[in-house]
């Protein structure tokens, strides 16, 4: 059983599939995707969904069984008496890094899904450096709004590879767009319709103002682990995975409790923020030894 269907849950399916397990997936959405979803909004990495769409196609072809719409908690895995359970529900997105004003923010997510409009004057504080910031980058470019793009460290968008940045610089520099590096945002607060972003440096000694509209976030994810840690004390293995049986590619076989009913693992964005390719490898090295 797995629970997530995202490019980390996809391949668990698929290589579980083929290795003839009979395979059955629990996703909390109307379709399979997660993140990638958000990621195909943007016309330059639609064709991200093709990473799902095959492995779908791969999936039926196997037998896997999906059920969707379908908000995974521990009784609704313990009920179907599975041996093995692979948690891949992903993260959601780690805004709370400030000292003050939290709740003030949105995230790249936010943008990125449409659920919050640009406004005005923009400052995204990006601390993770990849596609997100620059896709809510450019959607917010693209909306007329006057926008900051601020990250502490000493280069933007690192996590973004040179021919990648290219087209988001064209599109971007054309347009009413700032970049500052080496500064970091610090806390948020309310004043009058507006807000105030203090800024410091990691270098210290700085104390910097920005009168914005609106502050978006972009700063990685954290885990949506919730089951997983509902399902440990009743598995075999209290949901431990053994590393140095993980790289040489051996089955894992440890047990912490006897009695428990079956195995439980994690991977993906449901273990810590990665990208695409770490949790399509997760999958895929863990699952071709069960």
């Amino acid at each position: 059983m797995i629970v997530g269907a995202g490019p980390a849950g996809m391949e668990a399916a698929r290589v579980a599939g083929e290795r003839g397990h009979e395979v059955i997936v629990l996703e909390a959405a109307a379709q399979a995707g997660g993140q990638l979803l958000l990621t195909s909004q943007s016309p330059r990495r639609q064709e991200m969904i093709s990473i799902i769409d095959w492995r779908m196609a791969e999936c039926e072809r196997l037998g896997v069984e999906f059920r969707f719409n379908t908000w995974a908690e521990a009784a609704d895995v313990t009920t179907l008496k599975p041996d093995a359970v692979i948690i891949a529900t992903g993260g959601y997105p780690h805004t709370e890094i400030l000292e003050a004003g939290n709740e003030l923010v949105v995230s790249a997510w936010d943008i990125l899904s449409g659920d919050v409009k640009p406004k005005g004057k923009v400052l995204l504080f990006d601390d993770a450096g990849d596609h997100a910031a620059m896709q809510a980058a450019e959607v917010i470019a693209d909306s007329g709004a006057e926008l900051e793009v601020m990250t502490p460290d000493r280069a933007f968008a690192p996590e973004v590879m040179a021919m990648n940045l290219v087209p988001y610089m064209r599109a971007m520099q054309q347009k009413d767009v700032t970049f500052t590096v080496t500064f970091r945002l610090e806390s948020v607060q309310k004043e009058g319709d507006g807000l105030v972003a203090r800024v410091g440096s990691d270098y210290g000694g700085v104390e910097k103002y920005r009168h914005v509209d609106q502050v978006v976030i972009n700063h990685g994810t954290r885990p949506l682990d919730d089951i997983y840690f509902d399902l440990k004390g009743t598995s075999s293995n209290a949901g431990e995975v053994v590393y140095e049986d993980l790289i040489v590619g051996t089955p894992q076989t440890k047990v912490n409790n006897p009695d428990g009913a079956f195995q439980l693992f994690r991977i993906g964005d449901a273990v810590s923020s990665r990208n695409t390719h770490a949790a399509i490898y997760d999958a895929l090295r863990l699952v071709k030894d069960i």
